[in-house]
């Protein structure tokens, strides 16, 4: 297939690009396999080709960290990979590695990389589509194209299907230190353009010569797949969105307010007003002065202090994100919620003793809550220097291009008062300088939506879906901009494949992106 493209920058990067790109691998460690519920065959490049950053056991990586502040963990969990049912099958799933640029963009740069890449090519026929499922800001794990609706999908085309891993998640680490200097080639924009590359490398081989590419994504991935589609309609013939955010934001307050709405629909009043009584119970306590009180109560380790109003804001933070958690990926037709609202009463008939009960359960029984801002910022720090799980470069990310940081700002949300956006916005300054200030990240974020155009991104072939309770629909597309919206439902609510246990909406919903799949592969 040969490279073609509009824009003579890209163009010239993609050329150099197919000039010096590798994706020759052997199979190695034959007998250090691991199985799981899926065959992996784990595989390394031939190239010789300079690496920037693979070793994960880099020097100083032996170095303790930092106590791990349960704000930094809460917000971990709240960027986790889509949940999906196990597949009935075993598939033989490889990884792969693919030498990248460090920089895609300027071609004087030519340091290079290695990015991890799954592929299952059970169902492949020479010449048939190929299904990308793209990573998001996390680890890559072979269930993501093992089971599922696009893996049903892509059986009926006789498709391969491959799950690409963002640079600066998972193993797919470009350079080291990620310090703030280095993460600078931490963007959408290069991880967009690592997509296409890894795909016209297999464009180019017989196998695949011909083939047509369609991508999905879940959240932030989902965000990548319009994008892709908007950049590179000649590569990509169709992207599911499904609950993509759209829109950068600094202060998305409007995400709790959705959680409150969720627990109270689906958990019930008295479920909704017992977090929002406990809430007001703890803020009522710091503000008159009794906050070892709550430090009591709240069980949390000695070093946070209770004058700190960082710290205030972290703790506060912390029980949203814990509701916001379950919310986020909460099934109907499973009543999570229900179910988690009545666990939340089983602690006690008091509301501010049954949180507190509550938060500590889902934090797995800590000794203490261990919160304290300069802790979590040190922790960050500490990242930087032992790269350690994805949380810094997505933190990077939002200090540096979309924002999205959850607030108490909004009306009718239980979760109190005491959390703005500052909290967000100090830890990106005190993080990753002083540049990072309230203007600059303010332009960071405008920027963002001038260059992807927000809401109205101006593309075709793009299935866009949303949960009507997901509180990332917010900054999504919503009726007026085509999205199917699912009654109830929450975040990437149609990952799994077709099932009598889908609701009248869902199932039409996957039907019809299977019959859209269907008419982009024939365009």
């Amino acid at each position: 297939m040969s490279i073609a493209c509009d824009n003579d920058r890209l163009c010239v990067q993609r050329k150099r690009n197919k000039g010096n790109h590798s994706q020759t691998s052997e199979l190695t460690n034959k007998n250090n396999m691991k199985y799981f519920l899926i065959a992996v065959s784990i595989l390394v490049p031939l190239t010789a080709a300079a690496s920037v950053g693979r070793d994960l056991k880099a020097d100083g990586q032996s170095k303790a960290p930092p106590n791990k502040s349960a704000f930094v963990e809460s917000l971990e969990q709240l960027h986790r990979p889509p949940p999906l049912k196990p597949a009935l099958n075993r598939a033989n799933v490889e990884t792969r590695w693919f030498t990248q640029f460090l920089d895609n963009f300027d071609p004087e740069n030519n340091a290079t990389w290695q990015n991890r890449y799954m592929i299952n090519e059970d169902y492949h026929v020479k010449g048939s589509p190929i299904f990308v499922n793209l990573g998001g800001e996390w680890a890559i794990n072979a269930a993501g194209i093992s089971s599922g609706l696009w893996v049903d999908i892509a059986k009926q085309h006789n498709g391969s299907l491959i799950y690409t891993e963002h640079r600066f998640f998972g193993e797919s680490i470009p350079i080291k230190p990620l310090s703030t200097e280095n993460l600078k080639y931490q963007s959408v924009d290069q991880a967009l353009f690592d997509v296409v590359a890894l795909i016209d490398s297999l464009l180019e081989t017989e196998k695949y010569n011909g083939s047509k590419v369609v991508v999905s994504g879940c959240s932030y991935s989902a965000t990548m797949a319009t994008w892709l589609r908007k950049e590179y309609p000649d590569v990509i013939k169709g992207s599911w969105v499904s609950s993509g955010p759209l829109v950068a934001k600094v202060d998305f307050s409007d995400y709790m307010v959705v959680v409150g709405k969720a627990y109270k629909k689906l958990g019930g009043d008295y479920c909704y007003n017992l977090i929002d009584n406990a809430t007001t119970y703890y803020q009522n306590l710091f503000a008159t002065g009794q906050g070892e009180k709550a430090k009591e109560e709240l069980n949390l380790c000695e070093d946070f202090d209770v004058d700190s109003e960082s710290d205030q804001w972290q703790i506060f933070s912390t029980i949203a994100n814990v509701f916001a958690d379950i919310a986020q990926y909460q099934k109907p037709d499973n009543y999570d919620l229900p179910k988690y609202c009545s666990v939340l009463r089983s602690f006690s008939d008091d509301d501010a003793v049954a949180l507190s009960q509550f938060v500590q359960w889902r934090l797995k029984r800590p000794e203490c809550i261990p919160i304290n801002y300069q802790g979590a910022v040190d922790y960050y720090k500490w990242s930087m220097d032992n790269y350690q799980g994805t949380g810094i470069a997505w933190t990077y990310q939002t200090c540096n291009e979309f924002g999205w940081f959850q607030s108490s700002a909004g009306r009718k949300q239980p979760f109190g008062k005491s959390f703005p956006a500052t909290l967000y916005t100090d830890t990106c300054y005190d993080v990753f300088s002083s540049n990072y200030t309230v203007a600059n990240i303010n332009s960071n974020i405008a920027a963002t939506n001038k260059d992807y155009g927000g809401l109205n991104p101006g593309v075709t072939n793009v299935y866009f879906v949303q949960g009507a309770l997901d509180p990332w629909s917010k900054v999504g597309a919503g009726v007026k901009q085509g999205a199917t919206i699912i009654p109830n439902a929450s975040h990437c609510p149609d990952q799994d494949s077709i099932s009598d246990s889908d609701s009248a909406e869902l199932r039409a919903s996957k039907e019809k992106l299977v019959e859209l799949v269907r008419k982009w592969l024939t365009e």
